[in-house]
């Protein structure tokens, strides 16, 4: 049934322009594939509907009574296919991107991506900003930019970077406890929670030693910077990217907790789903990005 339809497409251009060359040019075919796909039809249907010699071709009976279902299958294909064209064409330079809501402050990732838009004018681009990981497929994101490690999935995903982390506290929460002077003391001092991350934190000594920390946060929060915002008010331990922190450990409003001690940096990924083309403007940013950020 399906291969009919096909076959009629065929038998309404071969009607329509009167041979089997020209047929086959416009419906990118060999005029043997034309004439194999009618002769299909006639045997289909049990009729003959073209009479064909040297100089010309012409409807039989029944080939004049089915060329107006054949016309209309072959009006409905021609139209899909524009449309389609124009839509593509249209949408070529649409993207829509999901990235971590700490990246808002990430000044290079930041400055990469309005360097992306200046270079690329005709560009929509609609920017999801959230550190809560959204569901790719469901909500038609063409690229979704990632923290941590990734989950096995049938998902394309290319590291892109990597940011340090630093273990920061304000001094009023430190002078509320006994000295720190080992991770597994931090157990004992109240952390600030992401929702997205487990409450586990792997340190790693300048000499080698390793030592896991396992804590229950008492305050869970979605957003990395804002778990950043309450641990400036004391309110507990936090792990943020150096960078967030940095100007106030400069200027000692806040403090590195052991910082003989560190945590492993963050990898940073860019996730897409695997039908995207790789001539898309989807793959143009990831390559843009990727080659910005990993050079010297």
């Amino acid at each position: 049934m399906i291969e009919d339809i096909r076959y009629l497409i065929v038998f309404a251009k071969v009607a329509e322009t009167g041979s089997f060359s020209r047929a086959a040019e416009a419906l990118a075919l060999s005029p043997a594939t034309i004439s194999m796909h009618l002769a299909k039809l006639e045997k289909n249907l049990g009729v003959t509907l073209l009479y064909r010699n040297t100089r010309k071709l012409s409807l039989t009976h029944d080939g004049a009574n089915l060329l107006e279902t054949a016309r209309a299958m072959l009006e409905l294909y021609e139209k899909g296919i524009i449309e389609f064209t124009q839509r593509s064409i249209s949408t070529s330079n649409s993207l829509r991107i999901s990235i971590p809501a700490l990246f808002i402050s990430h000044h290079d990732f930041m400055a990469q991506i309005a360097h992306f838009i200046r270079h690329h004018p005709g560009l929509s681009m609609d920017i999801v900003c959230s550190d809560n990981r959204h569901n790719i497929i469901d909500e038609s994101i063409d690229v979704a930019f990632r923290i941590g490690d990734l989950p096995d999935s049938t998902l394309k995903a290319r590291r892109l970077f990597e940011f340090p982390r630093v273990v920061v506290a304000s001094q009023v929460l430190l002078d509320q406890h006994p000295a720190i002077t080992h991770p597994r003391d931090l157990a004992h001092i109240p952390w600030l929670g992401l929702s997205m991350r487990p409450n586990l934190r792997t340190f790693t000594h300048t000499g080698g030693d390793t030592c896991d920390v396992k804590y229950v946060p008492q305050i869970r929060v979605d957003n990395v910077e804002a778990a950043y915002q309450l641990a400036r008010q004391g309110i507990g331990l936090a792990a943020p990217p150096t960078q967030l922190a940095q100007a106030h450990l400069d200027e000692g409003s806040m403090v590195a907790v052991l910082p003989e001690w560190s945590l492993a940096p963050m990898k940073v990924y860019a996730v897409w789903p695997p039908n995207i083309s790789p001539s898309s403007i989807a793959y143009t940013l990831i390559n843009a990005l990727y080659d910005a950020l990993n050079t010297p």
